[in-house]
C-alpha cells in the first residue's frame, strides 16, 4: 500500500510540475522539434562515414567492368573501367585484397571463396565451387587510378557531413536555449506562487512552522521543481534518441537489434532497486537540510541571548549533531552510488560492445574485414549514443529523487490550508465601536485560553488590558485582528458581525503595534510610508506630532537615513516611534498596542506616552500593558486571569478596590 501511495504521490507531483511547465508551451515545442531533428541527424553521420569507407575508400576491392569512357569511369592501362552496378555490360574483373596485396583477377569470384596464389593464377574454392583465374598485382600507382572515381563522391559526402554537423550544432543550441529558458521560467513561476501563498496563510501556520524551514521551501525546494522538469525532459529526450537509434540498429542488422533488448530488463531492474534505495536517503537529507537551516536561523536571531547565558558550546553541540546526522545519511547514499552506480552501467555497456564484436566476428569472419569493421564502428557509435542518454538519466537519478522530495515539499506548502475570508479590500471605513460577545477560544483541543469573554467598547474609547502572562490578553487582540478564526462567540464592529467584512477590510481599519515592531531594510521614510506614495512633508509632520522629530533631526539625512537589517542601527524606542508614525499615516479607526512599552526606558516611555496620546485621539484604542502607567488614563481597564475578565473599571475605580487584583499588580510595580 505504501509503494502504491508513494507512486501515486510521485505521479501527482509530476503532473503538477508539468502543469506549471505548460505555461511555456512554445519553448517546449521548439525544444522538442529541435531534439527530434538533431537526433535523426545524429544517426546519419556514422552512416556517411561508413559509406565513405565501404563504398569509396575500401570500395576498390569490388567487381569492375571494362567499358567505354563515361561518367564515373577511370582509366587503367589504356582501358576504361567502371564499378559494376548490374547494368553496365562488358568484361568483369575483381579487385581482391589478399593479405596486404591487391590483385586484379579476371572474372568474378564467388562469395566467401578461399583464395591462394599459385604461379600466375589464383585458385579459389567454396563448398560447391572451385576454379582458377589469371591475375595481375596492383601497385600503388595502379590503385590510385582506381581511386580516381571516388574523389568526387568523397568530396560531396564530406561537405554533406560538415553541413549536417553545423545543422546539428544549431538545433542543439536551440534545444538547449529553449529547454533552459522554460525551466528557468518554471522556477520563477513556482517562487511567485509560493510567495503569493505565503501571503494567504493564516498566522497560526507561522506559529508552528520554523521561519528557516519556510524560507528553505520557497528558495531551495522550488529548485527541485526545476530539477524534476529537467530530468523528465532528459528522460523523454533519451526515449526519442532510443527510438531513432533503434531504427538505425534494425536497418543494419535486425537480429542484433533484437538481441540488445535483453539488456533492458537488467537495466530497468537495477535502476528500480537503486532508485528505491537512494530515495529514502534523499528524503532524510532534504528534511535534515531544512531543519539545519531553520536551526541556524534560530541561532543567528538569538545570538545575543546565547552569548549572555554562555551557551555557545551547547548550541554548537546541537548544531554539530544535526550536521553529523546529515553527513551520515549522505555517506550512506554515497556508498550506494559507489557500489551500484554509474560503473554498473559502464559494465553493461562494455559487455554489449564485447557481444557486438563477437557477433560480427562470427557472422562475417570470412568476408571483407574492412566492411565488417565499419559495421562494428557504426554499431558501437549507436551504442554510445544509446548509453549516453541512459548515462545522463542515471547521473541525474539522484537529483531526480532529491528534486522529487523537494517538489513534494513545495506542493505540500502550496496545499496548506489558506486563511479563510481574506477577501478583497473594499475601502469600507469603521466608526470604531467593538463588542465581544461570549468569546471562547482554544489553540488545542479542550484547552481554552479564553472563556466566555464579553464587553462592549464605544468609538474613541481607550481600553486597557492587563493580567498575568497567559491570561489571554494577546489572544483576544489577535482575534480582533482576525489572525485566528473565531468559532465560538461573536465580535461585532459597528454592530455588524466582523465575519461579514473581509479580513483585508478589518485589518485596514485596525492598526497594531507589537512589542518588537517590524522594521525593514531601507530608509526611515520607506518604513513609515510602507508602499504609499507620500510627500516628505507629510512624514515629517507625522513625526513631529508624535514627538519623534527629536531623533530624526540629529540624523545626517533625516527621514532618508538608511535603516539596516531589522533596524539594528535604531534603538527600541526609535523603532516604536517609526511604528507609531506608520500607523498614524494609515489612520485606522481602531488601534492596538500589544506590550509596546515593555522593553523601553522611562525617558523613552514618556515619549511613547505622548505619541500614544496623539495616536489614540478620536480612535478606539486597546493597550495590552505590563507597565500599568501606560494605561492609567484608560477609560476602562479589564483585568484578565485564566481566560476570564475578573475586574473592570477605570484606574481609580480598580485601585480603590480592597484586595483587588489590579491594585496588587499596581502596588507591586510601583
Amino acid at each position: 500500500m505504501r509503494n502504491k501511495s508513494s507512486s501515486s504521490a510521485s505521479k501527482s507531483v509530476l503532473l503538477r510540475v508539468f502543469k506549471y511547465a505548460l505555461k511555456s508551451k512554445t519553448l517546449i515545442v521548439v525544444s522538442l522539434i529541435s531534439l527530434l531533428i538533431f537526433s535523426v541527424l545524429d544517426i546519419i553521420q556514422p552512416l556517411i562515414i561508413k559509406k565513405v569507407i565501404d563504398d569509396e575508400l575500401s570500395g576498390v576491392a569490388t567487381v569492375w567492368v571494362k567499358t567505354e569512357a563515361g561518367a564515373g569511369s577511370i582509366t587503367f592501362q589504356g582501358d576504361e573501367y567502371k564499378k559494376d552496378d548490374g547494368l553496365t555490360e562488358g568484361e568483369k574483373y575483381t579487385i581482391y585484397l589478399l593479405g596486404d596485396k591487391y590483385l586484379l583477377i579476371d572474372g568474378v569470384l564467388p562469395d566467401k571463396a578461399e583464395v591462394e596464389i599459385v604461379g600466375t593464377e589464383v585458385h579459389y574454392k567454396t563448398d560447391n565451387i572451385s576454379g582458377s583465374a589469371p591475375f595481375q598485382l596492383l601497385g600503388k600507382e595502379d590503385l590510385l587510378s582506381f581511386y580516381q572515381a571516388s574523389i568526387k563522391p568523397i568530396t560531396l559526402m564530406i561537405i554533406f557531413y560538415a553541413v549536417i554537423a553545423v545543422v546539428i550544432l544549431v538545433f542543439r543550441y536551440l534545444h538547449t536555449v529553449a529547454f533552459t529558458t522554460s525551466s528557468m521560467r518554471l522556477t520563477l513561476d513556482m517562487r511567485k506562487s509560493a510567495f503569493e501563498k505565503l501571503n494567504r496563510l493564516p498566522i497560526s501556520y507561522f506559529s508552528k512552522e520554523p521561519k528557516g524551514k519556510t524560507v528553505t521551501k520557497i528558495i531551495y525546494d522550488s529548485e527541485g521543481v526545476r530539477g524534476i522538469y529537467q530530468v523528465v525532459v532528459q528522460i523523454f529526450s533519451a526515449l526519442v534518441s532510443l527510438l531513432i537509434i533503434y531504427v538505425g540498429f534494425f536497418a543494419l542488422d535486425y537480429r542484433l537489434a533484437l538481441l540488445t533488448f535483453l539488456a533492458f530488463p537488467i537495466i530497468y531492474l537495477w535502476m528500480t532497486v537503486y532508485r528505491k534505495a537512494v530515495n529514502r536517503y534523499n528524503r532524510n537529507i532534504r528534511e535534515m537540510n531544512s531543519r539545519i537551516n531553520g536551526k541556524l536561523a534560530e541561532f543567528v536571531n538569538e545570538t545575543s541571548i546565547i552569548q549572555v547565558f554562555n551557551k555557545e558550546e551547547k548550541m554548537a553541540g546541537e548544531y554539530e549533531d544535526m550536521l553529523l546526522t546529515n553527513y551520515r545519511s549522505k555517506m550512506k547514499r554515497l556508498r550506494i552510488n559507489t557500489y551500484f552506480g554509474f560503473q554498473l552501467l559502464n559494465l553493461i555497456r562494455r559487455l554489449i560492445i564485447a557481444f557486438i564484436i563477437a557477433y560480427f566476428s562470427y557472422q562475417y569472419l570470412e568476408t571483407n574485414l574492412i566492411v565488417v569493421g565499419t559495421t562494428i564502428y557504426v554499431y558501437i557509435e549507436y551504442l554510445e549514443k544509446l548509453t549516453a542518454p541512459i548515462s545522463d538519466i542515471f547521473n541525474n537519478l539522484n537529483s531526480f529523487e532529491d528534486s522529487l522530495v523537494s517538489a513534494s515539499r513545495v506542493f505540500e506548502f502550496l496545499d496548506e490550508q489558506e486563511d479563510i475570508g481574506i477577501g478583497a479590500l473594499t475601502g469600507v471605513k469603521f466608526n470604531g465601536s467593538v463588542e465581544f460577545k461570549n468569546i471562547r477560544f482554544k489553540y488545542e483541543e479542550d484547552n481554552y485560553v479564553l472563556k466566555d469573554i464579553s464587553f462592549k467598547v464605544k468609538p474613541g474609547q481607550f481600553i486597557g488590558l492587563v493580567g498575568k502572562t497567559g491570561s489571554g490578553k494577546t489572544t483576544l487582540m489577535s482575534l480582533l485582528e482576525r489572525y485566528f478564526d473565531l468559532e465560538e462567540g461573536q465580535i461585532l464592529i459597528d454592530n455588524v458581525d466582523y465575519h461579514k467584512f473581509s479580513k483585508q477590510d478589518v485589518r485596514s481599519n485596525i492598526g497594531i503595534i507589537l512589542q518588537d515592531p517590524a522594521i525593514f531594510e531601507g530608509t526611515i521614510k520607506s518604513n513609515i510610508a510602507f508602499g504609499m506614495d507620500v510627500e516628505d512633508e507629510v512624514i515629517e509632520e507625522l513625526l513631529e506630532k508624535i514627538g519623534a522629530n527629536k531623533f530624526i533631526e540629529v540624523l545626517p539625512n533625516g527621514i532618508h537615513s538608511q535603516v539596516s537589517y531589522m533596524g539594528e542601527n535604531l534603538s527600541t524606542g526609535e523603532k516604536q516611534l517609526i511604528a507609531f508614525a506608520r500607523i498614524l499615516l494609515r489612520d485606522p479607526a481602531i488601534m492596538i498596542l500589544d506590550e509596546a512599552t515593555a522593553n523601553i526606558d522611562s525617558e523613552t516611555e514618556s515619549l511613547i506616552q505622548e505619541a500614544l496620546t496623539v495616536l489614540s485621539k478620536e480612535r478606539t484604542t486597546f493597550v495590552v500593558a505590563h507597565r500599568l502607567s501606560t494605561i492609567k488614563s484608560a477609560d476602562i481597564i479589564y483585568v484578565l486571569e485564566d481566560g476570564r475578565i475578573i475586574e473592570a473599571g477605570s484606574h481609580q475605580e480598580l485601585y480603590e478596590k480592597e484586595n483587588g487584583v489590579y491594585r496588587a499588580m499596581y502596588d507591586a510595580l510601583n
